[in-house]
């Protein structure tokens, strides 16, 4: 790992069942500006979504953790981006707010499952990264806020991932007073799945990665864009969930998967995280 980069990805490797090493990864992208409580700048946008453009293409990472170094997870924008973005004009401005969608889209759309940790601070545009990801967890101490309309401005970019996790009455609420809210409340109205504390938080990661470790990449792949399909539908029935079954249960990983279930025996995508790998990032 470095220490230089505003972003970057650590790699873990992964064990089979039999405790061999094996080309599997887990790949934990870091936001690194902890110097500037990890908020975001034109420039870390960018390179944040180049990353997860790398991990998507890299058919040996199974999941991604999405994590902040030093005390905070994210305290949204930086404010010397925010004072050179009030000087642009209109055209400017959605150049800017399009570096967001960027990495909004990337996070996602990301083939393999994303598992946010959010700790410290959670500000503005970093609520809606964490919404972006499949689920999260945060430390009980951790803090949130949309922050957006204190200071005239709106959460708009980051609305629609917000508007799938978070219920709408806290949302709204959330939005509207720019509140800060704690780990409770964020697990009661939708953003984040599970509370650790700092000397359980390892555990639970272990136990989270471990759960989507023993299942098939191909179909979890398949259940996030079948699920996106469904959503867009407002969840109404169509032919997709019938043809994504039907190939998938006749699909090679499909066979694989029911052979090993009806031999009791360990599907060949199994894997684990090693016992001494630490996942959480300090």
């Amino acid at each position: 790992m470095t220490n230089e980069l505003a972003a970057y990805l650590h790699y873990t490797p992964l064990e089979n069942n039999e405790g061999a090493v094996t080309e599997d990864r887990v790949a934990t992208l870091v936001i690194n500006r902890h110097e500037a409580a990890n908020s975001f700048s034109g420039e870390l946008l960018v390179q944040l979504t180049q990353l997860l453009h790398e991990v998507n293409k890299d058919r040996s990472v199974r999941v991604l953790l999405l994590q902040g170094s030093g005390k905070h997870f994210s305290a949204g924008a930086d404010l010397n981006w925010m004072k050179q973005a009030a000087q642009l004009d209109y055209a400017g401005n959605v150049q800017e707010a399009d570096k967001l969608t960027f990495l909004f889209e990337a996070l996602a759309n990301l083939r393999v499952p994303t598992l946010a940790v959010a700790k410290g601070a959670a500000f503005g545009g970093a609520v809606g990264l964490i919404a972006a990801c499949d689920y999260a967890v945060a430390l009980d101490k951790a803090r949130f806020c949309l922050s957006e309309v204190r200071i005239g401005l709106l959460p708009a970019v980051i609305l629609p991932y917000l508007g799938r996790k978070i219920n709408p009455g806290a949302l709204k609420r959330f939005m509207l007073s720019a509140r800060v809210f704690q780990a409770e409340d964020a697990l009661s109205a939708g953003l984040v799945q599970a509370i650790a504390q700092v000397d359980t938080v390892e555990a639970l990661l272990h136990e989270e990665l471990n759960l989507l470790l023993s299942a098939s990449p191909e179909a979890q792949s398949t259940c996030k864009s079948l699920y996106q399909t469904v959503e867009a539908r407002s969840w109404a029935q169509g032919p997709e969930t019938v043809e994504a079954i039907a190939r998938t249960r006749a699909g090679a990983m499909g066979q694989a998967g029911l052979a090993s279930f009806f031999q009791k025996t360990d599907p060949v995508w199994l894997r684990r995280i090693p016992h001494d790998a630490r996942m959480f990032v300090p």
